[in-house]
């Protein structure tokens, strides 16, 4: 009669321990974390709504047609300041440097040059004097 005090015993140990995990897969590598600070913007690329940009500010500034207005150029430029450094003496520029764009436009019919600054996306542009 001691047998079966003992087989109810080991009967409710082993209902009572952990289930066995079913064999586990090999862990997968987790997603990558953005970086907060990177910038979501192509850096190598100007975005497509700068050139209509500036060839409305400068065709507005000559009183001549936007066709007249040909972009030429553009390079990759870091600005000293949040006006792109071309604050003037009344005007409160964030002390910060400033990627941005800097954009050569071409009136066709006179051939002037002008330079225009611009932040990474467009948000500000300025014609340099």
């Amino acid at each position: 009669m001691r047998i079966l005090p003992l087989l109810l015993l080991a009967a409710l140990a082993v209902s009572c321990s952990k289930p066995q995990k079913p064999p586990s897969e090999p862990p997968t590598e987790p997603p990558p974390v953005e970086d907060p600070m990177e910038d979501p913007l192509d850096i190598t690329t100007m975005p497509e709504t700068i050139p209509p940009q500036v060839q409305r500010d400068l065709a507005a500034h000559l009183e001549v047609p936007t066709e007249q207005i040909e972009i030429t150029g553009h390079s990759r430029e870091t600005w000293s300041d949040g006006c792109l450094g071309l604050g003037g003496p009344a005007e409160s520029c964030l002390a910060a440097l400033t990627e941005g764009w800097q954009v050569n436009a071409q009136d066709t019919v006179t051939g002037d040059t002008y330079i225009y600054r611009t932040d990474l996306a467009g948000n500000q542009i300025r014609r340099e004097p």
